[in-house]
């Protein structure tokens, strides 16, 4: 059974495509229930998506200097909102979905800051793949795919 929604596809590919007008807009005529399990699966799956296509080559995540570089680029890039981003809990998030850390590790870190914080770092992991419109069709595509893969 699928457990994501197309209106959840949709408003997830607005804010990955910078719209943020319209992301708010279909986000907010999102159902509450089902976004909860939804549309958090689909970001859970985005996100480790993204992240296995950045972090990994050749068969090899990479080290966790690479990873630092990463969280420190994306703290930046939110300006005077840098403190929305913890650099902790985002480097734990991204090596567990390198598989260098086991899924217990996020245990001190609370479902709105894991969430928070995959959706920040997956804007930028998507900004720096500079993604055609097919790109991000196709990769949300596969993002939908492991939602629903997670939740079956």
């Amino acid at each position: 059974m699928a457990v994501v929604t197309d209106d959840q596809v949709a408003t997830l590919r607005a804010q990955l495509a910078g719209q943020d007008e319209e992301h708010l807009r279909l986000l907010h005529q999102l159902d509450p229930k089902s976004a909860n399990v939804g549309y958090t699966a689909l970001v859970t799956g985005a996100f480790f998506e993204a992240v296995q296509r950045h972090f990994v080559k050749d068969g090899k995540p990479a080290d966790d200097a690479e990873i630092i570089d990463f969280v420190t680029s994306v703290r930046l890039r939110l300006e005077e909102e840098e403190g929305k981003l913890d650099p902790n809990a985002a480097e734990i998030m991204i090596k567990i979905a390198l598989g260098k850390l086991p899924g217990e590790a996020r245990k001190n870190i609370s479902g709105d800051v894991g969430h928070g914080t995959q959706i920040l770092l997956l804007a930028g992991l998507i900004g720096d793949a500079e993604l055609t419109s097919n790109e991000l069709d196709n990769f949300l595509v596969q993002a939908r795919f492991i939602a629903d893969e997670i939740h079956s």
